[in-house]
């Protein structure tokens, strides 16, 4: 029998914006963070709190999505973006909030609207032109 390894996801890599989706701060004022009512006990501007057993809670000291919109523009700019676009947009991006490092991914609905959610250690994504180093408090 063969033993598996923990292994990040291929799609956990930094990499280099691709300048055919235009320039990356223009991307970011477009870009926001929208969030999921099924994982919030608490209303928001995602909706109604509608908090799904097998999901993770967030944290409620984050009911305002502006403050949160701004570290995912923050990202963008920043170009901490694995290479998979949809619709012109990264499909993931990672930022920093509170010393705690987010991974955002583009969600279906209006262009450019993300959900994000925290990542352990193990998690990180590789980062070879060091990134995530650059602005640990974007918040």
């Amino acid at each position: 029998m063969r033993r598996h390894r923990h292994t990040r996801p291929k799609h956990r890599m930094i990499a280099p914006w691709k300048p055919e989706f235009g320039d990356p701060a223009q991307v970011a004022t477009i870009a926001t963070y929208r969030g999921s009512a099924e994982h919030k006990d608490y209303p928001s501007p995602a909706g109604n709190p509608a908090l799904r057993s097998d999901a993770s809670r967030c944290d409620p000291r984050y009911r305002e999505f502006e403050p949160i919109t701004e570290v995912l523009r923050t990202a963008i700019r920043r170009g901490r973006v694995g290479a998979i676009f949809e619709g012109g947009f990264p499909k993931y991006v990672w930022g920093w909030l509170d010393e705690r490092l987010y991974e955002a991914r583009h969600i279906n609905g209006p262009r450019g609207t993300y959900k994000a959610y925290p990542l352990e250690e193990i998690e990180y994504p590789i980062d070879p032109e060091g990134r995530l180093i650059w602005g640990r408090n974007d918040a």
